[in-house]
């Protein structure tokens, strides 16, 4: 790979970076987030859910970058995926993007995890309210 492809290869081995930082950051959020609710700290928790939206946002804007950066190094032939990149790079520059990739993707299920978690605790928590407090669960779908 010579030139723009060295460049965009190289792009797409700091996106990656970048995505593995940002994910980590996303699990340190979460469980953040799991914590206060818990502990039911309304605050805490629209904090972190700004924080976690935000994060989300950047991590599916370089989703759509390493998407563009694929097509640049894959020309138009077929679907850009990183597996068909990672077969065209040499063996050590493959093994090593390969890692990080494996990784990300694993970062990437925890983090679904825990974001599901999360959602089974807080919906939990407000059928649980709604029922003390006496609200039917239907009572805003009838319209």
């Amino acid at each position: 790979m010579k030139g723009k492809s060295t460049e965009a290869l190289t792009l797409l081995l700091r996106d990656l970076q970048a995505d593995r930082a940002g994910y980590g950051r996303l699990r340190e959020l979460l469980e953040a987030q799991f914590q206060a609710a818990l502990r039911h700290q309304a605050e805490p928790l629209q904090r972190l859910a700004d924080e976690i939206v935000a994060l989300v946002d950047e991590l599916d804007a370089h989703t759509r970058q390493r998407g563009l950066l694929l097509r640049k190094l894959l020309g138009s032939q077929g679907e850009p995926t990183m597996s068909r990149l990672l077969q065209r790079l040499p063996t050590t520059a493959a093994q090593a993007l390969g890692g990080l990739w494996t990784a990300l993707e694993e970062q990437v299920r925890e983090c679904k995890a825990l974001n599901q978690r999360n959602c089974q605790l807080i919906t939990e928590q407000q059928a649980l309210m709604r029922r003390v407090m006496g609200v039917e669960e239907g009572l805003y779908a009838e319209s």
